[in-house]
């Protein structure tokens, strides 16, 4: 289906902590993004069922006052279904509210989509892009889902239209298998060749590090495993 007739819903969570296993949403928010149109279409607070940790009320500013009248994830995990009901979900760092909301349908990272499109930057949250970009964007409150799911939203229909602009498919499948797409790592990040070239790290330490590291992030282990194959055939 081409882009413009794609109907994309942005979904963004606020949450007591960052373990989808333990934590529990306080706040979600769902803004359409359709034929160039951004429509904010469900927003609500989430009783948790368990205390807020300081922690997590230092980034999104919800305590547990604003949230005991609020419903359970319960009951507004239905309103969520409904509103992402045959969309593919957007979200920035899209492993993240996945977590919280497992969904079936499509998900497009923008996160993600970023790092592919413009590597070179220093930075790829959505606020860094939004002024990078300098998107015009009405005031929002940040770190709230709706505000940060609306400012993905514009950075997505931003995203969208430079992947066009370089003459990519006009096909939403190809847009997010482009996005899901191995992310390049070109130097080493940890240990005792952090900072080297991947290609000049020797290749009994990029051995050893797949072989015994069980955490190593899927754009460096695709990476390392990329560099060994170039080295074997060598």
């Amino acid at each position: 289906m081409k882009l413009s007739q794609t109907r994309f819903v942005v979904l963004d969570t606020e949450t007591t902590g960052l373990n989808p296993d333990v934590d529990r949403v306080v706040d979600v928010a769902l803004v359409e993004l359709l034929d160039g149109r951004i429509e904010t279409i469900y927003e609500s607070l989430v009783n948790p069922e368990r205390v807020i940790p300081p922690e997590a009320s230092a980034v999104h500013h919800i305590t547990y006052k604003h949230v005991k009248d609020a419903h359970p994830w319960t009951k507004v995990q239905g309103d969520v279904e409904w509103g992402t009901e045959g969309a593919i979900i957007a979200a920035h760092n899209a492993k993240f509210d996945r977590g919280f909301v497992p969904l079936a349908n499509p998900w497009l990272c923008t996160y993600r989509l970023a790092k592919h499109l413009w590597p070179e930057l220093a930075h790829h949250s959505n606020q860094y892009l939004r002024y990078y970009f300098g998107l015009d964007i009405e005031d929002v409150s940040v770190h709230r889902a709706q505000g940060d799911a609306f400012v993905t939203a514009h950075v997505l229909r931003f995203e969208i239209a430079e992947y066009l602009r370089r003459g990519a498919p006009d096909d939403a499948d190809a847009l997010v298998a482009f996005s899901s797409s191995p992310i390049p790592v070109n130097t080493m990040p940890f240990g005792k060749h952090r900072g080297v070239p991947l290609k000049d790290v020797p290749k009994s330490y990029l051995e050893w590090a797949l072989g015994n590291l069980a955490d190593l992030d899927d754009d460096l282990k695709w990476s390392m495993e990329t560099v060994l194959g170039a080295k074997v055939g060598a």
